[in-house]
């Protein structure tokens, strides 16, 4: 099988993947993992097939199988963090995540990993800490990439941890922080979603934290945006307000919006 085979055969897994069809994608595996037995990415992509299938018992020993061809491949450790996970053991799944990040190069899957974990079990200051990392060390030059490829990161880790790092300052009351995060979020966004009235829940919530910070001119500027140009309702953005002032910064009170 040459290059060219290679990378066909792994864009149809890929696609096989997207759509559901797992048990095509493992025969496909198969057939690489034939052809290149020693190929530890092939092996782990075959154990990543086989978490999504469920079958975890065969998912960790094809884990075992790249870790013996290279005792630190990151993405193994990843793979083995997220069936502790699934078992629930959140102990030993932040263990192996933290093996993945501990190896000589930088891997961002095991930061967004941790980020994902550290929020589930609600410890905010630790979200915090590994996602302002991820942020600040990888993609950094990100805004000078193709639409194409902001998309790209966009759906493999940058939402995800811009998500889970601002909700994390809501929740720890570092509400600055968390409209500085937001409105980074959306910026980088507006590089290649171009569509002018799509109103995002991000505006929402930063209108709500600018009425938690007092903030009436950068307040007041939302509100006209929602009223004039997204065309809200003044009686949904007085019920946003009511929110804000309940607390309800990252979603909405129902009793709020009864008429």
């Amino acid at each position: 099988m040459n290059e060219q085979e290679v990378e066909k055969l792994l864009q149809k897994i890929s696609n096989q993947k997207m759509f559901g069809e797992t048990e095509k994608a493992i025969a496909n595996l198969h057939i690489l993992n034939n052809e290149f037995p020693k190929e530890k990415k092939y092996l782990a992509l075959l154990a990543s097939a086989y978490f999504d299938a469920d079958s975890i018992d065969v998912a960790e020993e094809f884990c075992a199988k790249a870790l013996e061809i290279d005792h630190d491949y990151p993405e193994a450790f990843e793979l083995k963090g997220l069936i502790a996970e699934k078992k629930g053991d959140n102990e030993l799944a932040e263990k192996y995540y933290k093996e993945s990040i501990s190896k000589e190069t930088p891997f961002k899957m095991g930061y967004l990993r941790l980020v994902l974990l550290y929020y589930k079990l609600e410890r905010y200051e630790d979200v915090i800490k590994e996602a302002e990392y991820l942020l600040a060390n990888f993609d950094t030059n990100r805004n000078e990439y193709t639409a194409e490829d902001q998309r790209k990161i966009f759906a493999q880790w940058l939402s995800f941890a811009y998500n889970r790092l601002y909700s994390a300052l809501i929740r720890t009351n570092k509400y600055e922080q968390a409209a500085e995060k937001v409105n980074e979020y959306v910026a980088f966004r507006s590089n290649y979603v171009k569509d002018p009235y799509q109103f995002l829940s991000e505006d929402e919530i930063l209108f709500k934290l600018y009425y938690a910070l007092n903030d009436n001119e950068k307040m007041k500027e939302i509100e006209e945006k929602m009223l004039t140009f997204y065309m809200v309702p003044e009686g949904i953005v007085a019920s946003m307000k009511k929110d804000a002032e309940q607390g309800y910064l990252e979603s909405a009170n129902p009793d709020n919006y009864t008429v």
